[in-house]
């Protein structure tokens, strides 16, 4: 036998506590009686004989200690019980590369990302969620978590420049992300959102794509930029009103890249999305996920203790409720011949 609740039990020190209130009351009992009487002779007293308070107090400490037994919840045996899992762990992949700094969507690439990646964790309930940060290489910028202030406390600090590696390689991130889901042992829903430009400087991210679905994970995209062809240029963060030039002085052009986007997406059992002014896209995404979310992910055979304490719980009650009766029975009928000392 076990108890759910063993820290309940240290009130079982009531019971000599009472034991002990019950001696010292009795003495001062004889006292009292032997002061009004004044005699060495038996008398006849009115009132609950010693027997049958002694009685009283033994029902009560049983009920009471049987009582506080109950509360431990005490468990013998076991059932086998299903336990399934349903929830989702959601990385955000956030584009930290140089071309996020662009004006082709306002107030700036990065800052569009970070306020949709905002409003997409108000519509999250109770999922775990994690930050990864990428440019020319990735990293886990915050945990898997269900604490969305910490979130946004580290998404607070994501801007261009965050991660020295210049370029943009979406493959790291997503081999990142493979890594952060592994290193857990959670049976949810595993999804991948990468917020980005698109455009990609390195080798190609498919394969890495295909191995995040080979582990069970779900890759939706987030294009963040305007879909014109002319494309955008980058400010010079060193130099109000200038721009990024190219190693030969020319100026820097980003361009919104769906193309890639899409192919990440589908390639990850997912779905594309370009953020708008209105940021519809992400309750689409929301919606997608709450689907998700209702299906069981994962069942498992438990061994459960079970709990017993209706029937201390009972023992107590009837324990209890003698002592009550002799503590309240009338006292007409209960005349005793009471030893008294002088």
């Amino acid at each position: 036998m076990s108890f759910a609740n063993p820290n309940i039990l240290y009130f079982l020190i009531l019971l000599p506590l009472m034991l002990l209130v019950f001696i010292l009351a009795e003495r001062k009992r004889l006292r009292q009686v032997s002061a009004m009487v004044g005699s060495d002779k038996p008398v006849m007293i009115m009132g609950a004989g010693f027997e049958r308070r002694l009685i009283y107090l033994i029902f009560m400490m049983l009920g009471i200690g049987v009582l506080v037994a109950s509360a431990a919840r005490p468990q013998w045996g076991v059932k086998l019980e299903t336990l399934t899992a349903r929830g989702i762990d959601i990385l955000i992949a956030v584009d930290v590369s140089e071309s996020m700094r662009a004006t082709d969507v306002s107030p700036d690439r990065i800052s569009k990302a970070r306020q949709e990646v905002d409003k997409f964790l108000n519509l999250l309930e109770g999922d775990r969620v994690g930050l990864v940060a990428f440019a020319g290489s990735a990293y886990t910028y915050c945990p898997l978590t269900v604490d969305y202030a910490a979130i946004r406390m580290f998404l607070a600090g994501l801007e261009p420049g965050a991660i020295s590696d210049a370029g943009t390689d979406i493959g790291k991130a997503v081999e990142e992300a493979i890594e952060t889901f592994g290193r857990g042992e959670s049976t949810a829903h595993k999804v991948l959102v990468v917020f980005s430009d698109g455009e990609h400087h390195e080798g190609d991210p498919l394969p890495a794509v295909q191995k995040a679905v080979d582990n069970g994970i779900q890759v939706f995209t987030v294009g963040i930029g305007h879909a014109s062809k002319a494309g955008a240029r980058i400010p010079n963060p060193e130099k109000e009103d200038d721009y990024k030039l190219d190693q030969a002085g020319n100026l820097v052009i980003t361009k919104l890249d769906e193309t890639t986007l899409t192919a990440i997406a589908e390639k990850g059992n997912g779905q594309y999305y370009r953020v708008s002014e209105a940021g519809t896209e992400l309750v689409d995404i929301y919606r997608t996920l709450e689907a998700n979310e209702e299906a069981e992910f994962s069942s498992r055979r438990h061994h459960q203790m079970e709990d017993r304490y209706q029937i201390p719980l009972l023992i107590a009650i009837l324990l209890l409720t003698i002592a009550y009766s002799l503590g309240n029975r009338s006292f007409k009928k209960l005349r005793r011949t009471q030893g008294v000392k002088s």
